[in-house]
């Protein structure tokens, strides 16, 4: 049994990041490329070896891997997954589309997810399946438009996995930038679900204990769950199971429409 509360660290979590990674912003910082071709900024680094020093401060005994700094192992079963910036190559541009996602799991089960987003001043933890922090309000109803409202994001791996929908029974709205806000935002936006690329684990796994507490789910585009170890996923997220069902439902083979549509 933990002998602090979730709540006090949330709060710590979310003031140091938004302090160091707003701070970084808005001072020059060096950049470089990884072996996989990415880019990594000095605050990327700076951000993570903070997160790890407060989970290490409350966890212990805990694993932690974070995608700059690789895997510590702990003496528990759980294990902490740290993105410390999502969108590195936004940030770097002085661009909004960017955030941090921490994710912790049991066990394989995975039950924890921390999404911050410094520059809107938003961010939503779910620790152990229960809400403990969120900076809004969720509204659970589903769009009262006639079709269902789905925003997907404008990327190559996207356009290949999505040539099956059918685009006339959804109302659709396709972005060039997909960005964390989106997704935690789904409980009380106008869009009922998002279609997005995750090449790793840690671009998609905070969410889904975020959107199973407000009555939605993550899945693959025929509505099946997906492998907590999994890359490169195009992922469904939805507000709920109706939605996801309705989706599913209406993809049918319509490969030169959807096709056409992408390139307009």
């Amino acid at each position: 049994m933990y002998s602090f509360k979730f709540d006090n660290f949330v709060d710590e979590l979310v003031k140091k990041v938004n302090e160091t990674s707003l701070n970084g912003f808005y001072k020059p910082y060096n950049i470089r490329i990884k072996d996989d071709g990415s880019i990594v900024t000095d605050v990327d680094i700076l951000v993570e070896k903070n997160i790890r020093e407060i989970l290490s401060n409350y966890f212990p005994e805990d694993s932690i891997f974070g995608e700059e700094l690789g895997f510590t192992k702990g003496n528990s079963s759980r294990v902490w997954i740290i993105d410390p910036i999502d969108g590195t190559t936004a940030f770097s541009q002085r661009r909004p589309e960017w955030g941090t996602l921490i994710a912790s799991y049991e066990n394989t089960i995975l039950d924890t997810g921390i999404v911050i987003c410094p520059i809107q001043d938003i961010y939503v933890a779910v620790m152990k399946n229960k809400l403990i922090r969120a900076t809004f309000d969720h509204t659970l109803d589903i769009s009262s438009s006639k079709k269902i409202s789905v925003m997907i994001e404008k990327n190559i791996n996207v356009e290949k996995s999505i040539s099956n929908f059918d685009f006339s029974k959804l109302h659709t709205h396709i972005t060039k930038q997909q960005f964390c806000k989106d997704i935690i935002s789904l409980g009380f936006s106008d869009f009922d679900a998002i279609v997005f690329y995750a090449p790793f684990p840690h671009d998609r796994l905070p969410y889904e204990p975020i959107l199973k507490e407000i009555g939605g789910t993550i899945s693959d585009l025929e509505g099946n769950e997906i492998d907590l170890i999994k890359e490169d996923v195009v992922c469904l997220a939805t507000k709920s199971e109706e939605v996801k069902r309705i989706i599913v439902k209406n993809q049918n083979f319509q490969k030169e429409e959807i096709k056409d549509r992408l390139t307009t």
